[in-house]
């Protein structure tokens, strides 16, 4: 796990030096709108037999209110420290959830939403591409005031175009449905301004822009990872089970290093699909 690893090496194994705790974190791992806990199975896979303990909380998606009570939940279960681990949506979710917590040692976003206190997933994409995945929801109630599934149809040309069939068609038949008024409810206080932070960025997401992901994780100091062609999904299944870092390439928290991993590589200002 390039990203996971990266953490362990960089900042928890120091951190946890200093504070003189030789316990191991447990890796918490939150999934994000239309995905669901078994969407980290291959992230989970790889963990467990590195000997971390893992956990993958399932989120209603019904308030960003009650997915932050489901994992604080969770947090409040696990004795020793943690590391949080968001995608997509689920970024909010570790942001909100950790904060004020010292049992949290880091946070690790992968084509994940980061916000700041007020930031609601509508403020942060003003000035960026939307995604056109938005044009094929189905609703499951009133139009824009009830949970929505991405039409199955569309699914994977939108979420996971660089999988194969049968791992396309998992995660479409795992999706659970966002509730739109998630999009336009503003955050709460965040921890990423007093935790180090690692973002993998998905240079062919067609979810969230890539520049979007760019801009959040520069705002938030993050030590960059880029997949230049991976899509909104490719940073937690294929991606996600590469090589480990043994070149130095990744730096300490706040760095403005930037590590490019694949094909096709780009600089941070063409990143942007």
């Amino acid at each position: 796990m390039i990203v996971i690893a990266a953490v362990l090496i960089v900042s928890i194994l120091p951190a946890m030096a200093r504070a003189d705790n030789s316990e191991r974190p447990t890796i918490v791992l939150v999934h994000g709108a239309w995905a669901s806990a078994p969407g980290w199975d291959m992230v989970v896979a790889g963990l467990q037999k590195d000997g971390f303990a893992t956990a993958t909380p399932t989120l209603g998606l019904l308030s960003i209110a009650e997915d932050v009570a489901i994992v604080r939940a969770v947090l409040d279960g696990i004795s020793g420290p943690k590391i949080l681990v968001g995608h997509s949506y689920g970024g909010i979710v570790i942001s909100n959830a950790a904060y004020g917590r010292s049992d949290v040692l880091g946070l690790v976003f992968t084509a994940a939403f980061v916000p700041d206190q007020g930031d609601s997933i509508f403020s942060l994409g003003a000035g960026f591409h939307a995604s056109e995945a938005f044009n094929h929801f189905i609703w499951t109630g009133t139009p824009f005031a009830s949970p929505a599934f991405i039409d199955p149809a569309f699914f994977p040309q939108f979420f996971c175009q660089d999988l194969n069939p049968n791992l396309e068609a998992t995660l479409n038949d795992e999706q659970i449905p966002l509730n739109f008024p998630i999009a336009l409810t503003p955050s709460g206080p965040v921890a990423w301004h007093t935790l180090p932070s690692w973002y993998a960025i998905s240079g062919k997401d067609l979810m969230v822009d890539p520049a979007e992901e760019l801009f959040m994780a520069q705002r938030a100091g993050a030590t960059t990872v880029v997949f230049p062609a991976a899509s909104h999904a490719g940073g937690i299944t294929h991606y996600a089970t590469g090589g480990r870092p043994g070149d130095g390439g990744l730096t300490g928290p706040g760095s403005t290093k930037t590590l490019y991993v694949g094909e096709d590589v780009k600089e941070p200002s063409q990143v942007r699909s």
